[in-house]
Order: structure tokens, then C-alpha cells, then sequence
């Protein structure tokens, strides 16, 4: 018997299930998606599938948590760090990066059908941006469909042969080559982008209004949405972020996953402190009791489909279940 057979064979027999609940009945698990989008629609066609369900995986993935987890908002759980009630039992909270409009378009109403909460981590900038289309999307959709790095740099105005930033970065090139843009005036930024391909889309960031809905909670995901760690200091994006949601927001995920020991601390300054990061774990909570720096595990449509592209809960929940455990 081969392993995805093994493996189907496990989740149709309820042993993985029961066998995940017993060792990780103290833990919190927090699920991290980005994009939701409609069949045949320009966001369906433009996002990057790396970090995008179509509606009707979503919503599969939604009754899959709903059978095996307690899905929990993050009220819960900044009120069981707080002292308050703990955590249920197998904790499961639902979380979104950046702030996309197909969040209210195509998510929420999953959502809603599901009677299940979630957060939104809004990088704040882009709610004010008049803009239709996101710059960030734009250059990285350009790069992901084969546009040159280096003439992409070069239309930035920041390409030099020599120096100390004349060279592209090896390791983490797309996000170098964000903070090369962001560096540049808006319209100087817009010259730049303007010959690349429209979305199409409309607007594709949240507005401010949108951020008020019944069952969504909202947490900060930095100012200019840029990898805090690459900057020479993050305190002012992380001020400016925590200033535009206002006192009463206090949790932050961390763009791009980037972090270390000098971004918590600006976090913490910044008067954010319940803390999200990349790090694909289940989050130890004895007690019920989350720690403040807490893992998340992407919800990726190439881990939870079969070979013809349909719905596998077997394969989603050896994606979560096998998770190591870890108190960050």
C-alpha cells in the first residue's frame, strides 16, 4: 500500500484524527491564508497560487476545521493570554495576511455560511491607497510571469553596476527588490510599474469601511507591508501601522514571515503584543494558555488537493496534524 493510500486509510478510520486530538488537545493552531478568489474571475487568473484557494476549496477547508478543531476567534485568545477563559480543546484560529478585497468578496461569505470567525492582518498602507491596483502585486506579479530582474531594476531607477547595493541579492532577491521600490517617491514608483500589465481586478486591497464585519477581527501586518528585518529600523512602519488601526488593536502578524529579536522588540514598543509569525508549528498552550510569539501553517492549494485537483482532507490534515509543537 503506497503512503497516500496509508495516509487516506488513517484519516478515514478517525486514527489520525483522535490520534492528533489526544497528543495536541493543549495546543493552539493558527491556519494563514492570503487569498480567496471566485471561479473565473481576474483575481482568480492574477494571484499568486502559491497563496490563493479558490472559493469552493476554501469552504471545504472550513467544514474540515469545523469538524475536527475548535475554531476560536482572536478576542479568545488575547483573553485567555490575558487570564481570562482558556482555550478549548484543540484550538484552530483563522487568520489572513495583507488585507485583499477578495477577502470581502469571496472569504467573508464562506465564512459567514460556516459561522466561523476570523482575523484579517491588514498592512495599513494600502487601505488609504487610492490605487486600484497594489504596487507590491504588480512587481511581483511581473517577476512571477517572467519579466527580467534585471530590467525590472533597472525601470526603478535603482540599478547600479557597483557598489554596495549593485548587485541583485541572491538569497531573498524579490524582497530586496521590494524595498528598492519602496525607497522611490510614489510617482517616481508609479513611472516605474507603469509599463507593466494591469490586474484587471478593480481595486484589490481592502478599504478602511471594509475592515468592520460581524465575526472579523483585525490585527496589524506592518505600515508598508515590507520584511521588517531587511529594514534599518522598523519602528517607525510599526508605529505608523499601529496609529492608523488604533489603541485597541494590539496583535500583528509579520510581513513576509521576516523577524528577529529587534523587530519584537519594535513590536512591543509599538504597543503590539500578541505576535504572529511564519513559523509552521502547532503553538503550545498548556492550560489553554498561548504563549505571545505564535506559529501559523499556510493553507496551500497544492497541500490539501489530490492529483486531479479536488478536495483531499486526508492530505489537509496530515499538513496540520504532523506539525511539531513548539512555544516560541
Amino acid at each position: 500500500m503506497n503512503r497516500d493510500a496509508l495516509r487516506t486509510l488513517a484519516y478515514r478510520s478517525g486514527a489520525l484524527g483522535l490520534r492528533h486530538w489526544w497528543r495536541h488537545r493543549q495546543t493552539l493552531t493558527v491556519a494563514m491564508f492570503h487569498r480567496v478568489t471566485l471561479p473565473g474571475s481576474p483575481g482568480a487568473a492574477n494571484a499568486d497560487p502559491t497563496y490563493a484557494l479558490p472559493q469552493d476549496l476554501f469552504a471545504q477547508a472550513l467544514e474540515f476545521f469545523r469538524r475536527h478543531y475548535a475554531v476560536v476567534g482572536l478576542q479568545q485568545v488575547l483573553a485567555s493570554r490575558a487570564g481570562g477563559p482558556a482555550l478549548p480543546p484543540g484550538a484552530l484560529l483563522l487568520t489572513f495576511d495583507d488585507g485583499w478585497q477578495d477577502f470581502a468578496t469571496a472569504a467573508l461569505p464562506a465564512l459567514g455560511r460556516a459561522a466561523l470567525a476570523a482575523t484579517v492582518f491588514a498592512a495599513t498602507d494600502a487601505l488609504d491607497d487610492p490605487a486600484g491596483d497594489w504596487w507590491q502585486d504588480t512587481l511581483l506579479r511581473a517577476l512571477r510571469h517572467g519579466a527580467r530582474a534585471a530590467g525590472v531594476w533597472q525601470a526603478a531607477g535603482v540599478w547600479q553596476a557597483a557598489g554596495p547595493h549593485g548587485a541583485i541579492p541572491q538569497e531573498t532577491p524579490e524582497l530586496a527588490l521590494l524595498l528598492r521600490y519602496a525607497a522611490l517617491s510614489p510617482e517616481a514608483r508609479a513611472r516605474a510599474l507603469a509599463p507593466l500589465a494591469a490586474s484587471g481586478e478593480g481595486r484589490q486591497m481592502l478599504r478602511r469601511g471594509q475592515l468592520a464585519a460581524p465575526g472579523v477581527s483585525i490585527g496589524g501586518h506592518g505600515a508598508a507591508h515590507l520584511p521588517l528585518s531587511m529594514l534599518a529600523d522598523p519602528v517607525p512602519d510599526l508605529a505608523r501601522c499601529r496609529a492608523a488601526l488604533g489603541p485597541a488593536v494590539t496583535a500583528l502578524s509579520f510581513p513576509h514571515g521576516r523577524y528577529n529579536a529587534g523587530c519584537i522588540a519594535a513590536a512591543h514598543a509599538a504597543g503590539f503584543t500578541t505576535l504572529f509569525t511564519s513559523d509552521a508549528c502547532l503553538n503550545a498552550a498548556p492550560g489553554g494558555r498561548p504563549s505571545g510569539l505564535l506559529g501559523r501553517i499556510s493553507i496551500e492549494a497544492a497541500a490539501i488537493t489530490d492529483a486531479r485537483g479536488g478536495f483531499d482532507p486526508a492530505r489537509l490534515a496530515a499538513w496540520l496534524m504532523h506539525r511539531p509543537v513548539a512555544r516560541l
